[in-house]
Parts: C-alpha cells; sequence; structure tokens
C-alpha cells in the first residue's frame, strides 16, 4: 500500500499525540511539550509557505490532536480552512492525472507512444466490488502511421453505422459531431475519431470529455471521461 508524504508525517507522530493528549488535558503544558507544539506550529507554517498544502495539513491535524486546547492549536484558526482547501485540490489534481497511463515501446524505426485513461464509472461504497469501465480512451501517436484517437470497448459486440458519427462535448459545451470507424483491435472491437487533431486539441484544454455514442451501438450511450490530467510531453514523439 503506497502512503502520501502528508500521511507518513501523521502515522511517525503518532504514537507521541496519545501522551501529549493527557498533558494537554490536565492544564498548562509543559515547557518539553510547548517546545514539541511550538515545532508541530512552525512545521506547518513553513509547508504552507512553500505551498505544500497537504504536509501543512498533516502538521496541523497532529498539532491539534496532541494539544487540541493549546494556544498553539488556537493560532490554526485563521488559515487552516485555506489549507484544507488547497490540501483538496493537490489530492485531486494527483488523482486527475494518475488517470492516465502512458507507454512507450519501439516500433519499426521509432517509438510508439500511447496515453490510455478509462471512462468514469460510479461511485460505490466501501467494501462493494469496483464496476469495471466501458471504455478506455487511447491517444496512439506511431512513428509511421503518425496520431490516432480511439475507444476500446469493454463489452464484445459494438455496431456502429454506417454512417457512423459521435456527439462529443467539452465541459459541458455544445456537442460537436465527429465521425468514427470502426475497428477491431484484436482485443476486442474499437472506434476511432476520425477527426484526431480536433479532438486532441479541444481535449488538451478540457476537464472532462463526454462521447455520446449511436443508439444501438451495443456499449453505454454515453462515457465520460475524466481528462484535465493529461500530460502531453509524456504522450508525443520527440
Amino acid at each position: 500500500m503506497k502512503f502520501s508524504l502528508a500521511s507518513t508525517i501523521l502515522l511517525s507522530l503518532i504514537l507521541a499525540v496519545g501522551c501529549a493528549q493527557d498533558a494537554d488535558t490536565e492544564g498548562e503544558l509543559s515547557v518539553a511539550d510547548q517546545a514539541r507544539a511550538a515545532e508541530m506550529l512552525s512545521a506547518y507554517e513553513s509547508a504552507s509557505k512553500e505551498k505544500n498544502w497537504e504536509v501543512a495539513e498533516a502538521h496541523a491535524d497532529t498539532l491539534r490532536a496532541a494539544f487540541p486546547s493549546s494556544e498553539f492549536a488556537a493560532k490554526l484558526a485563521p488559515t487552516l480552512d485555506a489549507v484544507r482547501k488547497q490540501a483538496d485540490q493537490q489530492r485531486d489534481v494527483r488523482r486527475l492525472r494518475d488517470l492516465w497511463d502512458y507507454q512507450a515501446v519501439a516500433k519499426g524505426k521509432g517509438m510508439q507512444r500511447t496515453a490510455t485513461i478509462y471512462s468514469r464509472t460510479p461511485v460505490v461504497e466501501e467494501g462493494e466490488l469496483a464496476i469495471q469501465p466501458d471504455a478506455q480512451l487511447v491517444l496512439r501517436d506511431h512513428p509511421e502511421w503518425g496520431r490516432s484517437s480511439y475507444l476500446l470497448f469493454a463489452q464484445s459486440k459494438f455496431q456502429c453505422g454506417p454512417p457512423c458519427r459521435m456527439d462529443i462535448s467539452f465541459d459541458g459545451a455544445a456537442v460537436q459531431s465527429f465521425a468514427g470507424k470502426q475497428a477491431d483491435s484484436g482485443k476486442g472491437p474499437a472506434l476511432f475519431i476520425e477527426d484526431e487533431a480536433r479532438f486532441i486539441k479541444q481535449m488538451s484544454d478540457a476537464r472532462e470529455v463526454r462521447i455520446q455514442l449511436p443508439k444501438g451501438s451495443g456499449s453505454a450511450s454515453s462515457l465520460v471521461f475524466e481528462v484535465s490530467g493529461f500530460d502531453a510531453a509524456r504522450y508525443e514523439n520527440p
């Protein structure tokens, strides 16, 4: 299991918190505990100044757990809500970035690079089985064939057209019609987005892409991809 730096900081101080809580509830802090609380506050302020919001939040949580009624914990109040908001944003940026997978493999005289992301699935309760995505969006930069964008579907059967068209919306804006071309990837049905350049240009500036597939195609009628974590530098051939 992977832990973030913020989680590691919090875990490393867990043992100390129990004893410190007893000291705090008994009244005035000892000189040693005052020094520890001041150190935690200083670490919080330093991390905030460096805009390392998750680490700052972890230091604040540790201080509040160890010395909840101290003057040091009280000094967190003016800034802590803003720090928590920034920490949430940092976590979301990382989540969106981690949705993408990048691969580079040798093909012919060059390297084929791909960037892939799965369609969004409904949130499930803790302990429930995760729902499998309906499709995967693949961006491919091939040294000989050039760039292409296509969907790989989870189900074994898919039918589009003729004519094959799909409606695509970027960040909830008006839908745009894109021509599609059905193919077999060797691992299942695929659907190429014919105007790849137009799609990539708009996707690169978007947070969310919604693809409406033709009725009766055999797949989910609407696919949503949270694309804002896309890193073009990791995808494109130099």
